[in-house]
Formats: structure tokens, sequence, C-alpha cells
């Protein structure tokens, strides 16, 4: 007989977990004493649950696997929501463990309870309540086979505490093989002769393309069946940008031409991505309901096949192995337009990556920044970033290769770059990874740097301190011109906010600090951070304030 909470861990040691990220708390203190007794488990203590779902969806978007947290009832549980929201959106494995009141108090609006399937049953593909201990093994099995079978996302499970400590015979179950669809011979000629007749394809790659195998195979099929690929919103890292057969990166705010150049095209296949709202440019590409051209979507979980837009051809499969049969496939001669539309295609990003410096009134172009950094910056970088207009000048200049990890969250969700940064580094220590934050997202999860000190994790920080919260300010210049307000951001020193957690700070105040506190920055052995003091007017890398507002008159 063992007890419970003994028993959960070994489940989670089953289950192949190796770090679990919490905030202690009373409710769950069974599990935090059966961790004590097992040290090849990580616990990685952060200062909020929000930003502990962060490191967990990080953690879980490095290696593939899933990932797990864990929090205490009420306030711990509803503050961690944002993780569960993040993996639902980005497609992550991820499992939340509640600790919850004493069962006999169940129902009573007892201190701190919630009732967690109400609370997440729209953001949780499962929330289950274990009241039994013999029912545990079961649950944290099912609970980890439900958060990875496709689509990958959040499974809550709640605890109550007094059940954790009871003992039970039922020991760990092992975990349950994950097996992906695979595509249907007679789906992969089709598409075959689909491709072959086409002249002007898209092939819009996403996340579930996977890591070394599927890349490889994504770039195979582009160069052996001459396609040009777009990448779906922050997937850059899934095929190399200085390839002649790179499109363009399907994100938030991109010029209309990107959106229009594609939909010229006369097919789209699809593969591996859900096309969601920011991938197809609010829909657009390919048009909902009804695409422009034939569509043919390939990815594992049938949900997502057919349910927004007409497909030519729907394949449940998985998006490897799908490029893979392709790639087995005889490859066929191409219509000859085929060459001039890759070319073409290739220009949406290719003629934006270069830079020349601008100088701005009232602060730093972020422009000039990231061009420099891409110069010290390694081939197998992490770039891990938050949500705001400042990560467009590392979407648009970075030229991403498949080494690299572009860690970010598709969900928008500011507050993400600092924790993702250090799930990154805990998971490499020795692999360089900078963190792009704004001003705003770094006040809202920037306490969780501590943790690169406690660790001396060598991550570099990097704040674009424009006093805005940038992307509002966009929206309201377009729609609300000359009406701004509650957008404007007091803001501290970075600088001497760094230096009291413990790193080394700089700061960049004129384009002649770039260079030597970038050097500085990256010569410290331990974390340190740069605090940019930004442009507002160049307040996007495709827009200004004033050319908003141009338009606006102009269009008056």
């Amino acid at each position: 007989m063992r007890r419970a909470a003994d028993v959960l861990v070994d489940s989670l040691k089953t289950h192949g977990i190796d770090r679990v990220f919490c905030v202690p708390g009373e409710s769950y203190l069974g599990v935090i004493d059966a961790l004590y007794d097992t040290p090849d488990i990580d616990v990685v203590t952060v200062r909020q649950e929000g930003g502990g779902g962060f490191m967990a969806v990080a953690d879980a978007k490095y290696t593939g696997r899933p990932a797990v947290e864990f929090v205490s009832r009420g306030p711990g549980a509803t503050n961690a929501a944002i993780g569960v929201h993040v993996a639902q959106q980005d497609a992550v494995p991820l499992v939340l463990f509640i600790g919850q009141v004493a069962r006999v108090d169940l129902g009573r609006e007892a201190f701190q309870e919630v009732d967690y399937t109400k609370t997440f049953g729209g953001m949780a593909k499962l929330v289950l309540e274990v009241l039994d201990p013999d029912n545990l093994a079961d649950a944290v099995c099912r609970a980890f086979e439900v958060a990875r079978a496709p689509t990958p996302g959040p499974v809550v499970v709640s605890l109550p505490e007094d059940m954790l400590l009871e003992e039970t015979s039922v020991l760990a179950k092992p975990a349950i093989e994950l097996q992906l669809p695979e595509p249907n011979p007679a789906a992969i000629s089709e598409i075959c002769l689909r491709l072959a007749k086409s002249e002007r394809p898209i092939l819009i790659a996403g996340g579930q393309v996977g890591f070394e195998a599927g890349r490889t195979a994504l770039r195979d099929l582009a160069e052996s069946w001459n396609v040009p690929v777009a990448v779906a919103w922050r997937r850059q890292d899934i095929f190399d940008h200085t390839h002649p057969n790179f499109a363009c990166h399907l994100a938030f705010n991109v010029p209309p031409v990107f959106r229009d150049t594609l939909n010229e095209a006369d097919l789209v296949l699809a593969i591996g991505t859900r096309l969601g709202d920011v991938t197809t440019q609010g829909y657009q590409i390919p048009s909902a309901p009804r695409p422009l051209q034939p569509l043919i979507h390939v990815y594992p979980d049938s949900y997502h096949l057919g349910r927004v837009f007409e497909t030519a051809m729907a394949v449940k499969a998985d998006a490897a192995a799908t490029l893979k049969a392709l790639m087995a496939s005889s490859t066929p001669d191409v219509p000859h337009g085929r060459a001039d539309w890759i070319k073409r295609v290739h220009a949406l990003s290719a003629d934006r990556m270069n830079w020349d410096w601008v100088n701005s009134g009232d602060g730093v172009v972020f422009g000039n920044v990231v061009s420099h950094l891409i110069e010290v910056m390694d081939d197998d970088a992490v770039t891990a970033m938050d949500a705001g207009n400042f990560a467009t000048w590392v979407q648009r200049l970075y030229p991403y290769k498949t080494t690299n990890v572009q860690m970010a969250t598709n969900a928008g969700a500011m507050g993400m770059g600092v924790p993702s940064a250090i799930a990154s580094a805990l998971r490499d220590p020795a692999r360089q990874v900078v963190c792009f934050v704004g001003d705003g997202g770094f006040l809202m999860t920037g306490n969780e740097m501590i943790a690169a000190v406690e660790r001396n994790l060598p991550i570099r920080f990097i704040i674009s301190n424009n006093a805005s919260y940038g992307t509002i300010r966009l929206y309201q210049e377009r729609n609300h011109p000359d009406r701004a307000l509650a957008t404007n951001l007091s803001n501290p020193d970075f600088v001497l906010l760094a230096e009291a957690y413990g790193l080394k700070g700089f700061k960049i105040e004129t384009d002649d600090d770039i260079k030597p506190a970038i050097a500085g920055a990256f010569a410290v052995d331990g974390p340190s951070l740069i605090e940019v003091k930004t442009s507002l007017e160049y307040i996007s890398a495709f827009t200004t304030i004033s050319q908003i507002r141009s338009s606006q008159t102009a269009a008056s």
C-alpha cells in the first residue's frame, strides 16, 4: 500500500515527466512531500501560477511531450487559467493538477472551493476530479493520453487534499502509446496528381510538422516538387527563411499584399495546421467558408477538417508521415510557370528582411537593435518572444532556420516571454536563449526572471520600452484617431529593477549604444538584461504612426 500522493508521483515518472512547475499550496502538501523523495523530478518553484502555466506550455513546446503544473485550489487555479487557455490555443499537451478542498467539504462553498468542471470545461479537453485513491492511477493515465491525443491540449485534474493522503493498492500504470493516423495511399496519389498539375500552389505548413524529421521532409518536398512554403503563425522555425522556396510567415499585421498574392494560388495544400484566424489572415487565405482555390487540408484530427473551410480533400493524417509519403512518390515535371510563381512569393519576405538603420526623434527604432542582434546570435538560438508589436521586428528580420526554436504563443497572451525563456534555458542551459519582451508584457511576468538568477541561466532579456501598450495603440490610431486612452505606460527603470534581482543590466538610449550594450550583455556569465528606449513612432515593423495618420487623412 502507498499513499495516493506517492502513486501520483510514480505515475508522473512512468509518463516521462522529469520536471514540474508549481506554486506550493497546502491543498496538495502530500504531493510536495512525495516529490521530496523523487530527486529525478526537478521542481521549479514559480512566483505566480500564471507564470508557471506559461513555463509549462513552453516546456511542452520545447520537448514535444506533456508538461505539468501543480497549483493550489481557488486563487491558484484561477491564476493558472491563462496557461490552460494558451495550451488550448497552441495545441500543447499540458496537465494541470489542482489541490482541492477535502471531499467532505465539496459543495459547501468551502474556503477557496471552485467547481473546476464549470471553470475549465470550455478550455480544457477534459476535467477530472479524483475522489477515490484507487482511481488515481487510471485518472492520471487517462489525463496524459487525452492531453497528447490529436489535437493536443490541456487536461485539468482536481485532487481533494484528503484523498492524496489515503493509501491505495492500485499502483502507477504505464503510459499508453500514441499512434498518429497514417495517410491513405489513395489520398497521397490524389494529392500528387493535383500538385503536379498546379502552376501556382502554396503549401501552408503548421506546427504539427514537428521537429527534425518533419522539417527535413518539408524541405525535401519543397525542393523535389518545387513548391513554395508559407509557415503558420509563429511557426517560423519549421522552414529556413533564406531558402528560395520560402514564401512568408502568416502573422498579425503583415501587409495586405501577402494575403492578396497568396490568394492568386491555384491550389492550397495545408499540412499540420488547423488554419486558424491569424494564419489565414482573418479567414481570407484560404477564404472561408468557400476558398477561391481547391484546398487540401491534412491534419490528424478530423474535428478541424471541413469545419471552417470547404475542402477539395480532407485528409486525417500526421503531417510528417504525409510529407514522407509524398516524398516517396515519383516527382513529376511541374508546369513552366511554377518557377516564376516561387520567385514572386519568395519576394514577399525576402524583400523585407533587409533593414537600413533609421533614426527617429522619439527613441531607438527596434529594427536597428534586431538587425545587429542577428549578427551575434547563434544558428540554433532560441528566440523567446512575448506578445506585442515589438515582435514584428523579430518576425520580419530574423532569418529563422530549422535549427532555431521560436518560442512564442499563438494565443497572443502577454506575459509569455520571460517564463518561456526560463523553461527553454532549463531544458538546455548551454543553448543561447534570447528573450524579446515589451514593457507591458515584462511587467506582467518579469518577476519570473528570478529563476534565471537562482539557476544561473545565461538568458539575454531584451525589453522594448516605448512606454505604451503598442499593439492596442496601433489599433487606436487606425480605428479611433487622436483618441488614445489607457495605452500610455509609466515604467520603472528596468536596468535598476534587473540589478535588484541580481542580473547585470544594460541600457540602449541611442543608436550608438546598440553595439556596446549587446556586446556587454552577451559577455555576461549568467543572465543579463538590456532595456531599449524604443521609438513609439515606429510602432511596428510594417508601419509608423505617421503613416497610419496619413492614410486616415487621405481616406477622409
